[in-house]
């Protein structure tokens, strides 16, 4: 029996929900420092440890709250934090 794998991980914090969706999930697991995880352990461990800061980030920023999209840039190592496709804010991963 194979275990589906979720279209995306979700994890809020301080009324912000970010989102990182299949295809960002491989990216993340073709890293060198993320190589060999498993799912879900992956996203969802680098979901939890990051989204305090980012959510403090966006506040910052006086970004509004609600869904926020996480995208890898495993070339740069960067999360990209964006909203309708419009980037907010970038952090080292």
């Amino acid at each position: 029996m194979s275990r589906e794998r979720p279209a995306e991980y979700r994890r809020e914090e301080d009324g912000y929900t970010f989102v990182l969706d299949r295809v960002n999930v491989d990216k993340l697991k073709a890293m060198p420092d993320f190589e060999g995880r498993e799912e879900p352990a992956i996203a969802e461990d680098f979901l939890r440890f990051r989204v305090e800061s980012w959510a403090e980030s966006l506040a910052s920023a006086g970004a509004r709250e609600g869904q926020i999209a996480v995208s890898i840039d495993s070339h740069q190592r960067k999360a990209h934090l964006s909203r309708e496709k419009v980037l907010l804010f970038s952090a080292d991963i």
